[in-house]
């Protein structure tokens, strides 16, 4: 395995960085695989969760950390196991009921998602521009829409519509996406949250959206752990070999 490097002092000039965004459906392995490799190349990769989950992030606003906080609270109303919250999907029609509902705090939910992902989104600019690999542990341009047939889809509510639209005409694409794929029935055997048939709906649609990526490679995610990872750092060595020529 050749080494990364990025030297101390070393301006972007000489280092192009670039950014890798790690996709898969739920069960994969992204962020295993994600912060092995922040964690092999300390020096010369960043890592930013890039996902839906607010808690997951090692990045967010103070208004999204309060929306968390405020929604935990609520939801131990109910009982004291929902330490974290769980996808929105995946509520309960009682958890539902504690949440705050209506038109005005849904468009502000809406207008904080979009701010939170152009503020996680400064982050991986300025890491780039210094020249790191930016590690992107899921990415946004994946999360919110892996399900669905299209983009533009008429059966989503009209804010998502938008949002989804907001999306795919500005937000920036990584340079090299890497596609950690794996059947619904394995994905399923890991990780039994979610359907096998919501699964193949995420997978499908992931494939679907992939082909507007500058860059798409596809990794077996059915592999030992460290298979799969020495293919995805062979993916971004190969990627940073041709940026570099």
């Amino acid at each position: 395995m050749s080494e990364i490097s990025r030297p101390a002092g070393v301006h972007k000039k000489n280092f192009n960085g670039f950014v890798v965004a790690i996709i898969g459906t739920d069960g994969a392995g992204k962020s295993t695989v994600a912060n092995k490799l922040r964690d092999a190349h300390p020096l010369s990769m960043k890592y930013i969760y890039m996902g839906a989950s607010l808690e997951a992030s090692n990045i967010s606003l103070p208004t999204s950390r309060w929306l968390v906080t405020m929604k935990r609270r609520r939801l131990a109303q109910i009982s004291t196991e929902y330490d974290r919250l769980p996808p929105a999907a995946m509520m309960t029609d009682a958890m539902r009921a504690r949440l705050p509902r209506g038109k005005t705090v849904k468009a502000l939910g809406v207008i904080n998602r979009i701010a939170e992902e152009w503020y996680r989104q400064v982050f991986v600019w300025y890491y780039t521009w210094r020249g790191y690999i930016v590690i992107c542990d899921r990415h946004f341009l994946y999360e919110y829409f892996p399900d669905s047939e299209s983009l533009g889809s008429k059966d989503r509510r009209l804010s998502v519509r938008l949002h989804a639209s907001l999306l795919s005409r500005f937000y920036p694409k990584p340079h090299l996406t890497v596609f950690l794929d794996a059947s619904p029935e394995v994905l399923y055997a890991r990780k039994p949250e979610w359907t096998i048939e919501h699964l193949e709906k995420q997978r499908a649609g992931i494939i679907e959206q992939g082909k507007a990526a500058k860059e798409f490679v596809r990794v077996d995610a059915t592999q030992p752990e460290d298979k799969v990872f020495s293919e995805v750092y062979a993916q971004i060595e190969r990627f940073r070999a041709n940026q570099a020529g």
